[in-house]
């Protein structure tokens, strides 16, 4: 009977302390896992905190960032407009003023010619030199030159025709009868648009010919502008050519003029039809006025 207690005793003591080390290993897990746990929440939080921070100053970093570019960005293409404008701008001044310039250049030349009588003298001998040299080059007749083409020549007959249609020749004792064109040596190229015409004006170049006729350009007076053509203006300088075949060089009425003569002139009016311009040829009477 004896032994009965202390295995109870014992049993009893197993089983508090078995009760005690569950009840201490529950309350010590418990608080284990608490903390853990408290410890997991509170390191996730604080991590998601200062994840969320992190982003949210990466963000606000960046942006400013973006936002701080674009603004450059900005201030430069603005700072590059107002320089190219700016260049424009100065490039369109000075280009006024070069032009104003090259103007002012202009007026004092002019001024210093019309105050210098001299330069004026020279400017106008220039001019004659180089007008005689035209004058020269177109009334000479080069052997082998070739004659306007045909396409050309058919236009100025065709005006030609209206010319002779409209035209009244003249008539009285300072015109011929019978073959006007008697004594020109280029006779087959001559077009006789009026038998009979007169043309008062300034003898500008003369010439005796190889052929023997005595040519020369008439700065005609403006009543008598009807006699030139297109090729007058263009080839001669806006001049009549008149020629004085040999055998009327030594006749009454006839009088071989120089350069600067004013000169009343009859004679045949005519096309030179290889040169396509309007001649008086040829010229049978030839008055210094």
């Amino acid at each position: 009977m004896s032994s009965l207690p202390a295995e109870g005793t014992t049993n009893g003591a197993m089983s508090n302390d078995t009760g005690e080390e569950n009840s201490t290993q529950g309350l010590t897990n418990s608080l284990d896992e608490g903390t853990t746990n408290g410890a997991m929440s509170n390191d996730t939080g604080e991590e998601n905190s200062t994840q969320g921070l992190t982003n949210s100053l990466d963000d606000g970093t960046t942006n400013g960032a973006m936002s701080n570019d674009t603004g450059e960005e900005n201030l430069n293409q603005t700072s590059e407009s107002s320089s190219s404008s700016s260049a424009e701008s100065q490039s369109s001044q000075n280009a006024n003023q070069s032009v104003e310039s090259q103007n002012q250049l202009q007026a004092n030349q002019s001024t210093e010619i019309q105050n210098n009588p001299q330069i004026k003298i020279n400017n106008t001998q220039t001019n004659n030199i180089q007008l005689q040299q035209r004058l020269e080059s177109s009334i000479i007749e080069r052997e082998g030159e070739k004659p306007i083409p045909l396409e050309e020549q058919k236009r100025i007959e065709t005006r030609d025709v209206i010319v002779i249609k409209e035209h009244k020749a003249l008539t009285g004792p300072n015109c011929r009868t019978g073959n006007v064109l008697s004594g020109a040596s280029n006779e087959k190229d001559l077009r006789v648009l009026s038998e009979c015409q007169d043309v008062v004006g300034v003898v500008k170049h003369t010439k005796k010919m190889d052929d023997g006729d005595y040519k020369f350009f008439l700065d005609v007076d403006k009543k008598y502008d009807f006699l030139l053509n297109d090729k007058n203006r263009e080839k001669t300088d806006g001049f009549l050519v008149v020629e004085i075949v040999p055998k009327d060089q030594d006749i009454a009425g006839v009088s071989l003029p120089k350069s600067g003569d004013q000169v009343h002139v009859w004679g045949a009016w005519v096309t030179d039809k290889p040169k396509g311009w309007h001649e008086i040829h040829p010229a049978w009477k030839v008055a210094n006025e």
